[in-house]
């Protein structure tokens, strides 16, 4: 099972049945798996990565379940930014999943702008209004951090997490599980 799966998994397992996304070529991974398992979740395409964030907020308000949503990287992930707003000041529970470059294409501390086409570090963009915001670096903690991710949302006062999600990674195999 690829990261991708798991992830689709993991949100089937815990009742999620409806996301919200924008397809864009850094998250094609997810969206396949989503689709595998069309009879099972419900994938709604917004025309904007700004309507799915705000839809997956709207939703978490009115089924009173965690609300997701999905992106591409750079700044299809950015337009994602006001569904996280709305849902910490608001104290709903949103996941945001943006797709990003390969991990090898990452600039790290190199000092550079940026090194991957449309490479963006969102998790530092939404530290101040996300409960956690963490980049997937490997597919050996990913159950962890989509676990880790799930019940910050859904843990005391509500609120929006985000989870950085590199094609690499989403392709990735998950070892030992």
């Amino acid at each position: 099972m690829n990261c991708s799966e798991y992830l689709t998994d993991f949100l089937i397992k815990h009742g999620v049945i409806d996301v919200f996304g924008y397809a864009g070529g850094y998250i094609v991974p997810f969206m396949d798996a989503l689709y595998e398992r069309k009879d099972e979740i419900n994938t709604h395409v917004c025309y904007h990565e700004q309507g799915c964030a705000l839809a997956a907020d709207g939703y978490a308000r009115t089924s009173g379940k965690i609300g997701v949503y999905f992106t591409t990287s750079g700044p299809g992930a950015v337009n994602g930014l006001a569904g996280l707003a709305d849902a910490w000041f608001d104290g709903f529970p949103v996941m945001g999943i943006c797709g990003n470059v390969p991990t090898n294409e990452m600039k790290g501390f190199s000092g550079i702008r940026q090194n991957g086409f449309q490479e963006m570090d969102i998790v530092s963009m939404t530290r101040n209004i996300t409960k956690y915001s963490v980049t997937a670096n490997t597919s050996k903690g990913f159950p962890d951090i989509v676990s880790r991710a799930y019940n910050i949302a859904l843990l005391g006062r509500k609120g929006g997490v985000i989870i950085d999600f590199p094609l690499d990674i989403q392709q990735a195999d998950i070892i030992g599980r």
